[in-house]
């Protein structure tokens, strides 16, 4: 296990595993005893690090060196150095819904920029059963130390991706979560095609279709839609599924090419055997029963009351291969129903997919506003994690429409030199959340990015209250109504429901949408307090100048819309075609101060009789929705 390391009297081989538990734990005399060269202690704490981690990890490593422990981060790094495996969330690890960090670090990697790793897996920390995380709690589910956990999450909070209100003690995902796998979304044109036919199918089943694709060794919902038969497994974008006991993953593993599918395995037998001891014997039935039927199933083998179905779709040669599956409860069903009505009905609108697939030439999905980004964020203060920003930074390069991004792209993007790049581009890739473009052209973003907001949408109470009353509205009103909150200087969709009219599928979950033309954006500023209304206001003065003096002035007509009529509303700001009306929750809601509205075809009605149609019974419902939020006294 000897390293070799470089100094300014030449190169020196090296115990490294002694030398740097040596240094970490002040024991200056035996870490030079473990080199032959005077002063290399010395280096190994000041340079070695940074030479191979990027200059950041000797200041978590290093925060409490005089107490003689090797703090939990030391001990993961020097496993990754010497081989060994650490696991953070074993739970998760034992299901088959996440890797541990040594699947995607090999041993002794220099390329491996270890910050950025363990930033992201804070991240990866929460899941649908803890949306808040102290320190403490963050450190014990990642195997950081609490100094190191401190630092990286300021870095975190910076870039938006997580946040800690004054006085608490517990972070919480924030919006970033969710609008960092919007492109890749974007990019799936398919997904709008193929949203009508699932809702159609899924309320005919009365259960869910999803679209799925593969992250490392899971799967990773992209689209969902799900009829109101409730189910202990609400399916929702982002959503992990274990490979081997899923219809999804065993389609995706049956239809896989042969080397790609020996890959996959060998990753699932290596880094999460429990899950492969248990269900590994499924995967030859499976690509057998793909062969003759064309179809893979689950009989309850993940969820206990749902059987499931899935079909692989055929992706043109430079598209990421998805799976269609249709989950339905075990109560709905009779004995063999599962293959002669939901599998034939399925592959039909697999077949129909396919077929829109082929034929696209563009990405379907309306490009949004582009994402912004705040290249070294508070880089000047002290404990700013550089790495995992600069990682953050090249996430947060891609914008909607845009299939993938070059090296040289995103060099010029970020203003780093291309070594730093290549390091940064490398480890989101073995960490999933990039992928190289076809014949390894190019960087994609990957799955990993959409399941960082699942946690945060599990979370939203108020999104599983008002969705039942939501698609009562939309169905009477024939619009799409969706919940939303502020992100930066624009709005985010969480929710929505939509039933009636093909031509107005809403936006998806994560799409910004713009603050000053849209009902969302006008009711979020005309509720917000004075100070919060002009700091966003000036902050888009400053990124749009032409839509602020545009829009602006109608500001004020919407604070008096909503003082005098409980609502704001626009006349096809945003699209042409349409009329839409929005009503801010009275209170914030798990501190997030939400946002419900309701879009209309013009075509249909007049403004006036949308008005009397929809904005009366959109205001109702958020009533209800806060009655049962418990914010206001039932009626």
């Amino acid at each position: 296990m000897a390293g070799t390391v470089a100094t300014a009297s030449g190169r020196c081989s090296i115990s490294k595993c002694v030398l740097w538990y040596e240094i970490i734990t002040k024991n200056w005399a035996r870490a030079r005893a473990a080199s032959p060269v005077r002063g290399c202690a010395r280096f190994g704490m000041r340079q070695a690090t940074a030479g191979m981690n990027g200059g950041d990890e000797r200041r978590g490593w290093f925060a409490h060196r005089g107490r003689g422990v090797v703090q939990p981060q030391a001990r993961i790094f020097l496993l990754h150095r010497c081989g060994g495996v650490c696991h953070g969330n074993d739970m998760d690890h034992t299901l088959g819904l996440s890797l541990p960090m040594s699947a995607a670090c090999p041993p002794r990697d220099p390329r491996f920029a270890t910050t950025l790793a363990h930033g992201l897996a804070l991240l990866e920390a929460f899941d649908a059963t803890h949306a808040g995380l102290t320190n403490k709690e963050l450190a014990e589910r990642s195997g950081l130390s609490k100094a190191t956990v401190s630092r990286l999450s300021l870095t975190l909070q910076a870039h938006g991706l997580l946040e800690c209100g004054p006085g608490e003690r517990r972070h919480r995902l924030a919006s970033a979560a969710l609008t960092l796998g919007y492109p890749l979304l974007a990019g799936l044109g398919i997904r709008r095609e193929a949203r009508w036919g699932m809702k159609q199918l899924a309320d005919e089943l009365g259960g869910s279709v999803s679209l799925g694709l593969r992250e490392r060794a899971r799967m990773i919902y992209v689209e969902t839609s799900r009829s109101s038969n409730p189910m202990a497994f609400c399916p929702d974008v982002g959503a992990a599924l274990p490979m081997l006991q899923t219809a999804m993953g065993r389609a995706w593993l049956a239809a896989a090419p042969e080397a790609l599918r020996r890959e996959v395995l060998a990753l699932l037998r290596r880094h999460l055997p429990a899950a492969w001891a248990q269900w590994c014997g499924s995967v030859g039935p499976a690509i057998e029963h793909l062969q003759r039927h064309g179809f893979c199933v689950s009989h309850a083998d993940w969820q206990s009351d749902v059987y499931a179905v899935a079909v692989p779709l055929n992706a043109p040669a430079d598209a990421e291969p998805l799976v269609i599956n249709c989950g339905v409860p075990i109560r709905s069903l009779r004995p063999g129903e599962l293959q002669s009505r939901v599998a034939p009905r399925l592959m039909a609108l697999a077949r129909r997919i396919e077929a829109h697939w082929r034929a696209a030439t563009q990405p379907a999905m309306p490009v949004a506003l582009p994402l912004e980004v705040a290249h070294g964020a508070v880089s000047g203060t002290v404990s700013h994690a550089h790495t995992l920003s600069r990682g953050l930074d090249l996430l947060q390069c891609f914008r909607p429409g845009e299939v993938q991004l070059g090296h040289a792209e995103l060099t010029r993007r970020l203003r780093l030199p291309g070594p730093i790049v290549v390091r940064l581009t490398h480890t989101l890739g073995a960490l999933g959340y990039l992928r190289r473009g076809a014949a390894g052209s190019g960087y994609r973003l990957g799955a990993a990015t959409v399941a960082l907001g699942y946690p945060l949408l599990a979370h939203l109470r108020a999104r599983q209250l008002a969705r039942p009353g939501m698609m009562a509205l939309s169905e009477r009103v024939g619009g799409a109504v969706s919940l939303g909150f502020r992100h930066r200087s624009s709005m985010v969709y969480v929710e929505s429901a939509w039933r009636g009219d093909a031509r107005l599928v809403p936006p998806d979950i994560g799409t910004p949408l713009p603050m000053l033309s849209s009902a969302m954006g006008r009711a979020w500023l005309a509720h917000a307090s004075a100070a919060q209304r002009c700091a966003v206001l000036n902050q888009l003065r400053v990124q749009d100048p032409a839509s602020h003096a545009r829009y602006a002035p109608d500001i004020e007509q919407a604070r008096q819309d909503l003082a005098r009529k409980a609502y704001c509303s626009t006349r096809g700001d945003v699209r042409k075609d349409v009329y839409a009306f929005a009503v801010p929750f009275s209170r914030p809601v798990d501190g997030l101060q939400l946002v419900m509205n309701c879009g209309v075809l013009a075509a249909r009605f007049s403004f006036a009789q949308a008005e009397r149609q929809v904005a009366q019974p959109l205001c109702e419902l958020v009533r209800q929705v806060e009655a049962a939020l418990g914010l206001r006294a039932a009626q």
